[in-house]
């Protein structure tokens, strides 16, 4: 409302031939379109009209004439549409139009001249105001709201050009900041805008046209400059001030030293920032890049629902497998069962039967003594001359071996069920952890973008599409910065760290004639890297596989895997090996379950008889905990400040029973860790030679491995050898 007031205040300054102010007028129409209480406005052309020496009665008839029959018409009738609006405003201005008649008849002819420029600027102003009602939501401008935005700052420098002091204009001065703001937001057309408000100016003023010709060069060579930033717009100003020699003309609107100093120390002072929130309301390409990162982060945020909801449903449905209660004493019961249908026809049951408990127990021993084959007599309680035996242990052993058939059964089915319930729970659980991390990330995500954003605008950067994603299991930072960058690198990535609140470490760092590219990985406590040496049997492939893999959270796998025999069947076996174990870590699978996984589903594979030895060094590279996973793989070592330990685990290898499981050994790794893992090839030819070698070990650790393999080849190694060291930095 206050602004409301102010600035029908200002455009009551407006005057045609000293008298008419149809901007006033037209704001009063158009804020009525728009919807807008006008009470602010009609003050504001009131205190206006009597702020000069020869007051503004007609348009102050007027104003107060079209808000009272306003306001009757819609206590009557409620509501008052755009066609009566301007009906009753054309009326009021017609009907009032008699008293511009004291001053003159020719008053008659501006007063229609001014009827007509407030019903058109009428409809730039409601254009305005509808655009003041969704500020509240940034997004873009359309052309017809950036050209009314245009003629209402035009207005106001219209509007101040007789404030003057001295050689000082506050018009000129306003002139000469917006014309630069225009022009680093939007370039050319910016230009074309300022240059247009210095023609409105001048013809309004009647001051020399230098001005134009001025404000054109200077907005044209900082719109081709813009991009190398504010120094170079305000040197075009200058110098194009300069060619013009305009600094010495001494009419107040002109460039003069004091228009021209007091805009661009304005414009200089103007936050990045605020530049770049208008930049984004009206340049196309800078929105669309905007709403696409915000349609993106929606996706997430609607894929995330949707996986937590899957992950609920496989919870649900886990629990339809659910292994059902062993029964308790079911051999027992079933052998009783077998000598009761012998028994029950006899007339001693009640004497070998007198205690059930008893028969139960002596039952159940005879059971156990016939299926080892061995000879079975008649034990207390059962009577020693019973002629029936013979068909009794028959009965109560083929008993025994039904429950103990149906139990396997059980227990297998069993075994499968709660195989099948651990899966779907893990895998409901896998998924709504993902979904929870993808929200969380997202929310913290934006934040995060958000304060490198403010922190390099506080810095002076001129920052462009920063964006903070994942790969290969890596937080990535990548900005893009409009030259010059006066600064080195280093500046802007202790900046970005200060917004990020973590060490990074920068990758990449390009620069064309526009803008510095630099792409940062988040810098974690520790680093891993591997080394592998390996040779083959005579005319073979090499049997063993190896691999690296970075998992999301600052993790790293190391695998080395050691198929059965050699060639390419032993090959594929054990890359098998480490690509499920891969697969299942990068998926978020619990760590139980993935090894549990890895040797099942590498004993589904199996067509044949295969198996393969597997060797893991999982690393959180943040805190220095790392696990070693064994599957039948041979002894690892640790090499710390010159002292080896032997690490050693018992498992079968994967791929032979279901229910094998892996010897799991936990670590805290250091800087200047060295691990070595070798497959079986090195350590059956090398059960002494192998520590010493990597006693002996140097930084890069390839040296090691060639050491090693130079020694097991001398002492007849022929099988397929591999060494892999890892060195924690």
């Amino acid at each position: 409302m206050i602004c409301s007031f102010l600035y029908a205040l200002l455009l009551s300054r407006i005057r045609i031939h000293g008298l008419h102010t149809p901007l006033s007028m037209g704001l009063l129409l158009g804020c009525q379109l728009a919807g807008f209480e006008p009470a602010a406005i009609v003050g504001g052309i009131i205190l206006g009209a009597f702020a000069e020496a020869k007051p503004y009665w007609q348009g102050v008839s007027a104003a107060l004439l079209y808000w009272g029959i306003s306001r009757i018409v819609l206590l009557i009738r409620k509501r008052c549409g755009t066609v009566v609006r301007l009906l009753i405003f054309v009326l009021c201005m017609l009907a009032t139009l008699p008293i511009s008649a004291i001053y003159g008849k020719e008053e008659l002819l501006y007063g229609m001249i001014s009827l007509s420029v407030s019903v058109l600027s009428a409809m730039a102003f409601r254009r305005i105001f509808l655009t003041v009602k969704t500020i509240d939501r940034v997004r873009l401008l359309t052309d017809a709201e950036q050209i009314a935005a245009m003629l209402g700052i035009g207005a106001v420098i219209l509007a101040v050009s007789d404030a003057v002091f001295l050689e000082w204009s506050l018009s000129v001065s306003l002139l000469v900041l917006l014309t630069m703001l225009a022009v680093s937001t939007r370039g050319m057309a910016g230009a074309a805008v300022g240059t247009l408000w210095a023609v409105l100016l001048t013809l309004y003023t009647g001051s020399d046209p230098v001005l134009i010709g001025c404000i054109a060069l200077g907005a044209v060579g900082a719109a081709a400059l813009r991009d190398q930033g504010k120094v170079l717009i305000v040197t075009s100003f200058m110098l194009s001030g300069l060619l013009f020699r305009s600094f010495t003309v001494r009419e107040a609107v002109a460039m003069s030293v004091p228009n021209l100093l007091c805009g661009i120390l304005f414009f200089l002072l103007t936050p990045k920032r605020l530049l770049s929130s208008v930049r984004f309301c009206i340049d196309p390409r800078l929105h669309t890049e905007r709403r696409a990162s915000e349609s993106v982060r929606r996706t997430e945020r609607r894929a995330s629902q949707e996986l937590e909801r899957m992950g609920k449903l496989l919870g649900g449905i886990s629990g339809m497998f659910h292994p059902a209660p062993e029964e308790d004493d079911s051999v027992a019961k079933w052998t009783v069962q077998g000598a009761l249908a012998i028994c029950r026809n006899c007339v001693l049951r009640r004497q070998c039967w007198k205690e059930p408990d008893l028969m139960a127990d002596a039952a159940v021993q005879l059971a156990k003594t016939a299926g080892k084959g061995d000879r079975a007599v008649p034990i207390e309680p059962i009577d020693e001359n019973c002629r029936r035996f013979a068909d009794l242990c028959a009965s109560i052993l083929l008993s025994y071996q039904q429950a103990q058939n149906r139990n396997a059964v059980g227990r297998q089915a069993r075994m499968q069920s709660g195989f099948a319930e651990r899966q779907l729970s893990g895998a409901g659980a896998a998924l709504c952890t993902y979904a929870r991390e993808m929200r969380e990330r997202s929310r913290d995500k934006e934040q995060r973008i958000q304060n490198m954003e403010d922190r390099l605008a506080e810095a002076g950067y001129d920052a462009e599409t920063p964006d903070i994603y994942e790969t290969d299991g890596s937080e990535m930072i990548s900005v893009r910065i409009r030259r010059p960058l006066h600064t080195r690198h280093s500046a802007v990535q202790r900046t970005i760290e200060q917004a990020c609140g973590y060490p990074l470490r920068c990758i990449r760092a390009a620069q064309n004639k526009d803008f510095v590219s630099f792409r940062f990985e988040r810098d974690a406590e520790l680093h891993a890297t591997a080394q592998v040496t390996k040779t083959a049997a005579e005319d073979t492939v090499s049997g063993d596989a190896t691999g690296e893999c970075r998992i999301p959270g600052g993790k790293v796998c190391f695998a080395l895997s050691d198929g059965m025999g050699s060639g390419s069947r032993a090959r594929s076996e054990s890359e098998a090996a480490i690509r499920l174990l891969f697969r299942l870590y990068n998926a978020g699978v619990e760590r139980d379950l993935v090894y549990e996984n890895v040797n099942r589903m590498l004993l589904a594979q199996n067509e044949s008889e295969m198996y393969a030895t597997l060797d893991a060094l999982s690393i959180d590279l943040h805190t220095g905990d790392a696990e070693l996973l064994k599957y039948g793989a041979p002894p690892s070592f640790l090499l710390r400040d010159g002292q080896i330990s032997t690490i050693s685990g018992e498992a079968l290898p994967c791929g032979i029973l279901a229910e094998a499981k892996p010897s799991v050994i936990r670590l805290k790794l250091q800087r200047n860790d060295r691990i070595v893992l070798c497959s079986d090839g090195i350590q059956d030819v090398l059960p002494e030679g192998v520590e010493e070698a990597i006693r002996s070990m140097d930084n890069s650790g390839q040296k090691t491995g060639e050491a090693l393999l130079r020694i097991a080849e001398a002492r007849g190694g022929s099988d397929d050898m591999t060494v892999m060291v890892i060195l924690v930095a």
